[in-house]
């Protein structure tokens, strides 16, 4: 240790506690220029200084007292201190307030990494300018680092991982990441792991090298809006689109959901006793993500009571077949009253809209499905029970809509009737009920009644030559004279395609 005097006397240490005084009366008020997630580095430093004041302090005290060998290892101690300090005290200028001004940020370990080196070479060119055997020591730490490095290759994966997470620009700290099951926001990389807190506080250490090496969901990027998934069951009698609507409706105003991108709700399943629905919506911060689900399922029961949906219990539910009868009678009762206000069936008795009644099938299409399109071939007429459909007609490439369809009216009476194809095509403008008559009820019907024929097809030319009227113009006289020929061309197609003589 006597190579270390190339300062005479006690000056060496009283110019280490003088260099170590001015480094703190530097960094102590670099703190209030730089923003508090930056003032790690600085505080480091500070403490570095400190050591090296309070070590060369002790080195005056043991002069003064003649421990001289206690003295020495005091001074080195001050002068390793004294050297990482201002390194680090350097450091904390160039990246945390001149970097930072240009908008580079340098990772924590990166920064560590150099300031080692850098106090390292600094430290072995002072003792080996002040006559220390340097090169005594450098071989003796090569050996020792190899052995050190065998022995810590793990920890070592851990150092190069996390300095490879800091430089990667994919994720950074604050970001919320998914690591195998676990799910949490990365508060802190450091040389060895890094530390997640997830979601009900709890704090996940990860290592860095199984970060690197395994697979990382960043939930965070490249946006912080994040999907989030709420599941419910509804009863099979419920119409899909009814469902959605309802659903989207209930969740629009719920404070957290994002209103873009926009919710959406689909069908996932068709479960045991439910059909299974996924209502998606965006979050702008998964640490709300809980609250906000929950808030959402609430809106989702109170919607479903208001609009009469059924969550059902995964139960059987036994029907009595008295039960089971009075629901058909209802439902055919309806379909009585439906058919008394179709014009196209007035010719029809009671008796005979009351077979006819209890041989329609109901149907049920989706918002914009095509019920029937034109130029299929079809044997059967619609009658709307509820909701709307729209007529479109296309004629060289170019399609138009002819005429909105409500509860009560009918279509694809020619297909029943002559068989023709269809003459245009039908969609549902939202959902709609269609009550279906085929053309076997209808032969039926006109074998038991040929008459019915008869005022059938006096019926349809009637109501096509309205049409041709309301097109062309054509005089009182006119139309009465063509109704007649229309009448006496399609009674001979409706009896022989209906088979009856």
């Amino acid at each position: 240790m006597e190579g270390l005097a190339i300062v005479p006397g006690n000056e060496r240490l009283w110019v280490i506690l003088a260099a170590a005084t001015a480094g703190l009366f530097v960094v102590v008020p670099l703190r209030f220029l730089t923003a508090r997630a930056s003032r790690r580095g600085g505080g480091m430093a500070r403490l570095l200084l400190v050591l090296a004041a309070v070590l060369a302090t002790g080195a005056l005290a043991g002069v003064r007292l003649g421990f001289s060998e206690v003295v020495a290892v005091l001074e080195l101690g001050a002068l390793v201190a004294l050297i990482a300090g201002l390194v680090g005290l350097l450091g904390y200028i160039l990246f945390d307030l001149l970097l930072v001004r240009i908008g580079m940020v340098v990772s924590p370990i990166l920064r560590d990494l150099v300031a080692v080196a850098a106090s390292l070479i600094i430290t072995l060119a002072l003792l080996r300018a002040l006559g220390f055997n340097v090169l005594g020591l450098v071989t003796t730490s090569a050996v020792l680092t190899a052995v050190v490095g065998l022995a810590l290759q793990a920890t070592l994966a851990n150092v190069f991982g996390g300095l490879a997470l800091q430089l990667d620009r994919s994720i950074g700290q604050g970001d919320w990441v998914r690591v195998g099951n676990e799910t949490g926001r990365m508060v802190e990389i450091g040389w060895r792991a890094t530390r997640l807190v997830t979601l009900d506080g709890s704090t996940v250490i990860v290592p860095n090298s199984e970060l690197v090496a395994g697979q990382l969901l960043n939930l965070s990027r490249p946006t912080a809006s994040v999907r989030r998934t709420v599941k419910v069951g509804f009863h099979y009698r419920h119409p899909p689109n009814t469902v959605r609507e309802v659903l989207l409706h209930s969740i629009r105003e719920v404070p957290g959901v994002l209103p873009q991108p926009v919710p959406d709700c689909l069908p996932l399943d068709f479960a045991e006793s439910a059909v299974v629905y996924g209502v998606y919506f965006w979050v702008a911060d998964l640490a709300r993500a809980l609250p906000i689900e929950g808030e959402v399922r609430s809106r989702i029961w109170y919607a479903a009571r208001r609009a009469g949906l059924e969550i059902p219990f995964p139960i059987r539910t036994l029907v009595q077949p008295s039960q089971e009868h009075a629901a058909e009678d209802d439902s055919e009762r309806e379909r009585f009253a439906l058919l008394a206000q179709v014009t196209l069936l007035a010719p029809l008795d009671e008796s005979e809209r009351r077979q006819l009644a209890a041989s329609m099938q109901q149907l049920e299409f989706a918002s914009g499905e095509a019920i029937v399109t034109q130029g299929e071939v079809g044997d059967s007429l619609y009658m709307i029970e509820r909701g709307d459909v729209g007529v479109y007609l296309s004629v060289d490439r170019a399609t138009r809509e002819l005429a909105t369809l409500r509860r009560g009216d009918v279509f694809g009476e020619m297909s029943l009737l002559t068989g023709e194809p269809r003459a245009a095509t039908c969609i549902a403008h939202g959902d709609v009920t269609c009550l279906v008559i085929g053309r076997e009820a209808f032969q039926r019907l006109v074998a038991a009644s040929p008459d019915v024929a008869v005022a059938l097809s006096a019926h349809v030319a009637a109501r096509r030559v309205e049409i041709e009227a309301s097109r062309d113009g054509l005089t009182a006289t006119a139309r009465a004279h063509r109704t007649t020929e229309e009448q006496n061309r399609l009674l001979p197609r409706i009896r022989d395609f209906l088979g009856v003589a």
